[in-house]
């Protein structure tokens, strides 16, 4: 009877011993993913600083673009109107200086 006490306090020790290695398994298993979490938060933190100050420099981006196509859709559009322009002028003044020229020789015959 005294040498099965002692077998079962033995299993005892085994069992405890063993269940000690596991909790201490579990523990080194979840430091482990601890600092894996914080690695990830810390990264994500940063991706998001990022993402922020991206977001702020948004709209002055789009304004300047929006500027810029303002600009350039001005510029198509005026051009004809410069060109016809730029073409009337210079018939208007090809005509004022015929007519107010002296007659040549060949004119006035």
């Amino acid at each position: 009877m005294e040498q099965r006490k002692l077998n079962d306090q033995a299993n005892s020790l085994v069992d405890l011993a063993k269940t000690q290695n596991i909790m201490y398994d579990l523990v080194s298993d979840l430091n482990e993913r601890g600092e894996d979490m914080e690695k990830r938060i810390a990264m994500l933190e940063t991706k998001l600083e990022t993402l922020l100050s991206n977001l702020q420099a948004l709209p002055g981006l789009i304004s300047q673009v929006i500027s810029q196509q303002h600009r350039d859709f001005l510029e198509v559009q005026l051009q004809p109107y410069d060109k016809h322009s730029h073409d009337r002028s210079q018939s208007v003044s090809r005509r004022r200086s015929s007519s107010t020229a002296p007659p040549t020789s060949s004119e006035s015959s």
